[in-house]
């Protein structure tokens, strides 16, 4: 079985996703790792853009690989772990522009389609329901109000210890979600058939609830 989770950046997607995956017995497969994983390998590779010299060749010459080790996801670009780089800050700069990439998508989308094969997953991104997967047995779009998402992402922020502005982070959120949703290839949108939770005023238990009763009523699963 296949379960989709799309939506806005910071609307909680990942850690619903876990969750739930949790709950299911199934596992939890993060769409955003795979684009990560690929930019950490451009920048370990001096490429900082797309329209560096060497950006496709390096693409073209990138296997990319997902493997569960105690129920965690490791992503390897040409046999290399990139799953502790995925969050550095350089990467998260570059991800959005090197993930428009229509070679790089490919790449993702048939690793993703070959891994969901043969496994009952979860999996969470913001074109999953909409593009990579649109025949998935069950689809959500979780949704959250700009103002909840930049609020979460200070408080995460702040408790790391890092120094940073509120009205900064909603700043950058509401570009991303300007991208997202304009993007030629694969634009952010809610997936035909999807049922659209908003997460705003939810905890993460109420929100893994919800999905679970509409998992519940079909009755494949």
């Amino acid at each position: 079985m296949i379960i989709t989770i799309d939506g806005p950046a910071g609307s909680g997607k990942s850690t619903v996703a876990e969750v739930l995956a949790k709950k299911l017995g199934f596992y939890h497969f993060n769409s955003g790792s795979l684009y990560r994983a690929i930019s950490a390998y451009l920048i370990d590779n001096g490429v900082f853009s797309i329209s560096n010299e060497n950006f496709s060749e390096k693409i073209e010459k990138c296997d990319i690989k997902v493997e569960f080790i105690n129920n965690f996801q490791h992503v390897y670009v040409n046999n290399i772990d990139y799953s502790k780089k995925l969050r550095d800050i350089k990467v998260s700069e570059l991800t959005p522009q090197f993930s428009v990439h229509p070679t790089l998508r490919n790449i993702v989308d048939k690793c993703q389609k070959e891994f969901t094969m043969n496994h009952n997953i979860v999996i969470d991104g913001r074109d999953i329901g909409s593009f990579v997967l649109p025949n998935a047995e069950i689809k959500f779009y979780l949704d959250c109000d700009v103002n909840e998402r930049a609020r979460r992402r200070y408080k995460e922020l702040k408790n790391r210890g890092e120094s940073v502005s509120l009205e900064e982070i909603k700043r950058k959120i509401e570009v991303r979600d300007e991208f997202d949703r304009n993007k030629t290839i694969a634009p952010l949108k809610i997936p035909k058939g999807a049922v659209i939770i908003d997460s705003s005023r939810l905890s993460i238990d109420e929100v893994v609830d919800k999905m679970l009763k509409t998992i519940n009523s079909f009755s494949k699963f």
